[in-house]
């Protein structure tokens, strides 16, 4: 009898049994990380079986059975549950590891990657026959769809693709030129941590090193250089940054990675007793102005309007979007959550567990948020597109080479397979359509709900600050008190000296339209006098005091009484009616407040 009829014989068996042969096949056991090392390399050129073993499950995959039955079909290695598959798991692709009471075939021969069945998990010992069975399948199919590939090492070559999606954060597919072949980008060969989808763009060509094992494409050499702040923004402009860490006393801020500034709390709101933790959140994107004292960076939230434009932030990438954008949705990147992957049967009499050190952690049932679910719907459509690849190849394969009966039924089987999973993956797909609908829609909400809460929180703040009760009779003697306490809590201490209130006078006219103000324009107009009687350079920069002249005209005479002459500063910008502030330059020295006006008011 040929050597092929005995091995046929032996396979289609109902369970293995041990051969009576002395030569029996060798079952290796390896770690997780080796294991991976072994599968990943480009110059493996046989198909492997995979066995993962819990040492306190009730029954076991007989892998030195596996072993005769396969012969020199496949090798069968084994691997021990709990940290070893966990290692394998972090060193493979996404949904390529096997845990618990496992097997998974993995194939070999160029683009072995995108033909890897599914792992099998038996729940019951009376399973494993027609486990066995499937492996046996699986492992034909595989020998039969590829001969093995020559032993040469492959040479890196440069490429040029386009960015096709995101399958998830830290993965994004790109199409070759002029190929039309898919490789992937990591973001751990750029920067650890940060998306993908925030250095590059759908659409965008990139050119890099690529890899013809993994169909990796690096492309570390298109990363910019940090840039220094100073070369991005002017004094007084308005960036978006990332807050990293948050304390009571003050909070730290990115620009971009590596980037790194503080910002105290009296830089981010006007009330002494507000905590930083109470008004910021780690992640979160705000809006800060950036100035520059004595050639340091300082950053401040105050006085930055909502609808003030800021300055782009710079790309990290050679030719890609601004690494921060308001519409953005951040939340999910600081949550843990496990690449999306698709659902493996789960085993309660194997004791999989979330309670048992060595178990494989459960998946969270949580409602994803819009990025996951954003990239739950890309994956989807691209495990579609790869299983009717797949259904295609597999179809064509079976006419062109004519398998025999075994591996026709084992390609049937795995055609059918493919098509539920795909019916599956569509129905996955229309549910993700729909959540990612609602959750649109629940975002949206959120924003303006957001924006309306930091208004009332702003309200509130400046009416807890302004909110003193009248201490003088004298209206003159308040207004003064009042200018000291400002000029007290926004002059830091170490500074005072150096500006202290100058010389100054008020007029009725000035109290009484002082007394017309809000609390919020009262604040304003005595932050306004503080940088004028103290020579301060408060919050807001360009005042732009300027003569008040008698008419329009290039040539007009400015406004004056007697030696006098009648200024104007800027108390409010961006804003209706903002205020203007009206006050003599005197002669003898000093100023005298005139009145706090419109801005359409442009005579004293």
């Amino acid at each position: 009898m040929m050597p092929a009829q005995k091995n046929r014989n032996r396979l289609s068996q109902a369970a293995p049994s041990l051969p009576s042969e002395p030569d029996t096949p060798e079952v290796v056991t390896m770690g997780g990380a080796a294991l991976a090392r072994e599968l990943l390399d480009p110059l493996r050129n046989e198909t492997v079986l995979v066995i993962s073993r819990r040492a306190d499950a009730g029954f076991h995959i007989d892998a030195a059975a596996l072993a005769v039955r396969l012969g020199a079909e496949a090798r069968v290695i084994q691997v021990s549950n709990g940290i070893e598959t966990r290692h394998l798991q972090d060193r493979l692709p996404a949904q390529l590891h096997i845990f618990g009471t496992g097997a998974r075939v993995y194939p070999h021969g160029e683009r072995w990657l995108e033909r890897v069945p599914g792992p099998h998990v038996p729940h019951h010992p009376s399973a494993l026959p027609q486990l066995y069975q499937k492996l046996e399948n699986e492992v034909l199919a595989a020998q039969h769809f590829e001969a093995p590939r020559p032993i040469t090492a492959p040479i890196s070559v440069i490429s040029e693709a386009v960015v096709k999606g995101f399958p998830a954060e830290d993965r994004a597919m790109v199409e070759l030129f002029p190929s039309g072949e898919q490789a992937l980008i990591r973001s751990e060969d750029l920067l650890p941590g940060i998306p993908l989808d925030w250095l590059m763009a759908k659409g965008q060509r990139l050119s890099g090193t690529l890899d013809p094992a993994t169909h990796v494409l690096n492309i570390a050499a298109l990363l910019l250089p940090r840039p220094s702040p100073v070369t991005v923004y002017s004094h007084g402009d308005v960036a978006l940054a990332r807050i990293k860490s948050v304390f009571p006393r003050h909070a730290t801020v990115q620009l971009w990675p590596g980037s790194e500034f503080p910002i105290g709390v009296e830089h981010i709101s006007s009330n002494d007793l507000d905590s930083a933790v109470d008004l910021l959140t780690e992640g979160e994107v705000v809006r800060v102005r950036v100035l520059y004292h004595n050639g340091a960076v300082v950053l401040s939230m105050l006085d930055v309007d909502d609808d003030e434009p800021a300055v782009l932030t710079p790309p990290l990438l050679r030719g890609g979007p601004p690494w921060l954008d308001l519409e953005r949705p951040y939340a999910s990147i600081f949550t843990n959550r496990s690449p999306v992957s698709s659902p493996t049967p789960a085993n309660p009499d194997d004791g999989e567990e979330s309670t048992s050190s060595d178990a494989e952690p459960a998946q969270p049932e949580s409602l994803l948020t819009p990025a996951a679910r954003r990239s739950a719907l890309q994956t989807t459509q691209m495990q579609l597109e790869s299983a009717r690849h797949t259904i295609a190849e597999l179809m064509a394969a079976a006419k062109r080479q004519g398998a025999i009966d075994k591996v026709a039924r084992a390609l049937q089987d795995q055609l059918e397979d493919e098509r539920r999973a795909a019916a599956e993956l569509a129905r996955e797909h229309n549910m993700a359509t729909h959540q990612v609908e609602a959750l649109k829609t629940e975002l949206a909400k959120a924003k303006a709900t957001l924006v309306q809460l930091r208004q009332q929180r702003r309200s509130a703040a400046s009416r807890t600050e302004n909110s003193l009760d009248a201490l003088f009779m004298d209206p003159a003697q308040q207004f003064t008190f009042e200018l000291q306490q400002v000029w007290a809590r926004v002059v830091p201490a170490a500074e005072k000296s150096l500006y202290p209130l100058g010389k100054f006078s008020v007029s009725p006219l000035f109290l009484d339209s002082w007394g017309m103000l809000t609390e919020h324009q009262r604040t304003k107009t005595l932050r306004a006098v503080v940088d004028l009687v103290a020579d301060w350079q408060g919050p807001l920069r360009k005042r732009e005091p300027h003569m008040l002249r008698l008419n329009e005209g290039a040539q007009a005479q400015p406004t004056l009484r007697g030696d006098d002459v009648c200024w104007r500063l800027y108390v409010e910008k961006g804003t209706a009616g903002a205020l203007r502030l009206h006050y003599w330059k005197l002669q003898a020295g000093g100023v005298e407040l005139h009145a706090v006006v419109p801005h359409d008011v442009v005579k004293p």
